[in-house]
C-alpha cells in the first residue's frame, strides 16, 4: 500500500472539510454544548435549594408566628398579608406574586402555576417551610408533655452507599448523572462529525462524479478507502478530544461555584485512558459512518442513512438518565461500552477488566468493519452507482 497515496487522500479530505465553514462549525461547535450543559445543571441545582440573593414573593391570608417567620426567611420567601381571598388572587393574577397560601383552620393550601419552573420551585420551598413548622409544633407538644423528641423521631438512620459499599451522597448521585450525560455527548459528537465527513468523502463525490475520476489516477481502491477512513477518524477524534477537554475543564471550573461538582476528581491516568477511549471509539464509529453512507447515491440520502447511527449513539444517554444497572455485557456493546467506561473512569468505579473488554471488543469490531468496507468497495456497483 502506497503511503504517499494515503497521505494525499487524507490531506484532500481534511482540506475539503476545513474549507466548508458550515460543516466545521457544526463539527466543532457541538462539543461546546457539553460545557453549557454542565453549567446549566449547576445553576439548576443551585436554583432548587435557593440562594441568599433570591427572594420569592408569596401572598398569605394569615399572620405568621415568629417561628414561621424564621422558616420563611430560611427558604427565601417574602410574604405579603392579604385580608381577603379575592385580594390575594387579584395580586397573583397581576403578576405581583409567585404563589399564594390560604389558611383555613389547620389546613394550608398552596396555589402555584405548575407549568412554570419558578413557581414549582417556590411551591417546594413553601412545602419545606410548612414541614419545618409542622415538626416544630410536634416537638413543642412533646416537650410540653415531658417527652424527648429524639426518642420519638430518632428511630432510624439514613445513609447513602454505592453498590460497592462505599459511602456516597445525593450530590454524588447527581454528579454521576451529569457526567454520564456529558460523556454521552462526547460519543454523539463523534457520530455527528464522522457522518458529515463520510457523507462528504463518499456520497458527495459519487453525486458529483469525481469518485470515478479519482480512480483513474495511480491509486488503488483500498488506498482510497483507507485514506478516506483515516481522515474520518481524525475528524471524529478531534471532535471527541475537544468535547473531552471541554467536559473536564468545565467541571473543574464549575466546581469553584457549584457544590454538585466539589467531589469530582481527575488525574493523569484517567485523562490518558479517557483519550484512549475517545481514540478507539473514533476508529469504530468512523468505519460505521462510512458503512452507513456508502450505499447512498446522493448527499441527502447519505444524511438520512447517517441519522440511524446518530440515534444509536444517543441510546447510552437515555440509559444513564434511566439509571439502568450496568452489567458486564455493556462493555461488549459498541458505543454503549465507550460511554459506560468513560463514566466508570470518573466515578471512581473503574474495573480494569471491563476497560480491557471495551478496548479489545472495539478493536475487533473495527477490524470487521474495515474488512467489510474494503470488500464492499471492490464492487463497481457501490463505487459508481448514481
Amino acid at each position: 500500500m502506497n503511503k504517499n497515496n494515503l497521505l494525499i487522500t487524507i490531506k484532500k479530505e481534511l482540506r475539503s472539510v476545513f474549507r466548508d465553514k458550515k460543516t466545521i462549525i457544526m463539527i466543532l461547535a457541538f462539543p461546546l454544548m457539553i460545557g453549557v450543559l454542565i453549567f446549566l445543571y449547576g445553576f439548576m441545582d443551585t436554583e432548587m435549594v435557593g440562594t441568599e440573593t433570591t427572594k420569592y414573593k408569596v401572598g398569605i391570608n394569615y399572620e405568621p408566628t415568629e417561628v414561621e417567620e424564621i422558616y420563611l426567611k430560611e427558604m427565601q420567601l417574602e410574604t405579603k398579608y392579604f385580608r381577603t381571598t379575592g385580594a390575594v388572587k387579584e395580586a397573583y393574577d397581576n403578576g405581583n406574586l409567585e404563589a399564594y397560601v390560604l389558611k383555613e383552620n389547620d389546613t394550608y393550601t398552596i396555589y402555584i402555576d405548575d407549568s412554570d419552573m419558578t413557581a414549582t420551585t417556590v411551591g417546594t420551598l413553601i412545602e419545606s417551610y410548612l414541614s419545618s413548622y409542622n415538626k416544630y409544633l410536634g416537638d413543642l407538644y412533646l416537650y410540653e408533655n415531658n417527652i424527648d423528641p429524639e426518642v420519638v423521631y430518632d428511630n432510624i438512620q439514613i445513609e447513602f452507599k454505592n453498590v460497592d459499599g462505599e459511602e456516597t451522597s445525593t450530590t454524588a448521585l447527581m454528579l454521576t448523572m451529569v457526567i454520564g450525560i456529558a460523556f454521552s455527548y462526547i460519543i454523539i459528537s463523534i457520530s455527528l462529525a464522522t457522518i458529515n465527513m463520510a457523507t462528504s468523502a463518499i456520497a458527495t463525490e459519487k453525486e458529483n462524479g469525481t469518485l470515478e475520476t479519482i480512480l483513474t489516477l495511480p491509486i488503488t481502491t483500498n488506498e482510497l478507502i483507507i485514506g478516506k477512513y483515516l481522515a474520518t477518524v481524525i475528524i471524529g477524534l478531534c471532535s471527541s478530544i475537544m468535547g473531552f477537554i471541554i467536559t473536564l475543564v468545565s467541571i473543574k471550573v464549575a466546581s469553584l461555584k457549584f457544590e454538585i461538582y466539589k467531589e469530582f476528581t481527575m488525574n493523569f491516568p484517567t485523562i490518558a485512558l479517557g483519550i484512549l477511549i475517545c481514540f478507539v471509539a473514533s476508529c469504530l464509529i468512523a468505519g460505521l459512518a462510512i458503512a452507513a453512507t456508502s450505499s447512498s447515491k446522493s448527499y441527502k440520502e447519505a444524511q438520512a442513512a447517517g441519522q440511524t447511527l446518530e440515534i444509536i449513539s444517543m441510546i447510552p444517554m437515555f440509559i444513564q438518565v434511566l439509571d439502568v444497572n450496568t452489567t458486564t455485557y455493556f462493555y461488549f456493546i459498541p458505543i454503549l461500552s465507550h460511554t459506560t467506561i468513560l463514566m466508570d473512569l470518573y466515578s471512581n468505579n473503574i474495573n480494569y477488566m471491563n476497560l480491557l473488554y471495551t478496548i479489545i471488543s472495539t478493536i475487533i469490531y473495527t477490524v470487521i468493519v474495515l474488512k467489510f468496507l474494503l470488500t464492499k468497495f471492490k464492487s463497481e456497483k457501490v463505487l459508481f452507482q448514481s
